[in-house]
């Protein structure tokens, strides 16, 4: 995963590129607090690994999702794979 933001003072955001995979676009989003963590795919917002998070939290994440899509798309479909590997994608 490459870029990443907050959206709380304790909740950080990262978001892998765009993984191409059975013809289809998928975007894998990880949401990280301290030891928790959790993932999600779009499309469909579906989380597919939890690790301490309550399910209230969760819902919220979810939320978050639908609310900012188009903009995980757009931060995703902008990540150069190679150049966030070297640590020259900076934004």
């Amino acid at each position: 995963m490459s870029d990443s933001e907050k959206i709380s003072d304790d909740v950080k955001v990262t978001v892998s590129p765009v993984i191409k995979q059975d013809g289809r676009e998928k975007i894998f989003i990880q949401f990280t607090e301290n030891e928790k963590s959790a993932e999600a795919i779009i499309p469909g917002c579906v989380f597919i690994h939890n690790d301490g998070f309550d399910d209230d939290l969760l819902d919220e994440f979810k939320l978050w999702l639908k609310e900012h899509q188009s903009e995980v798309l757009e931060k995703a479909r902008g990540i150069n794979v190679l150049k966030a590997f070297f640590g020259l994608d900076k934004k």
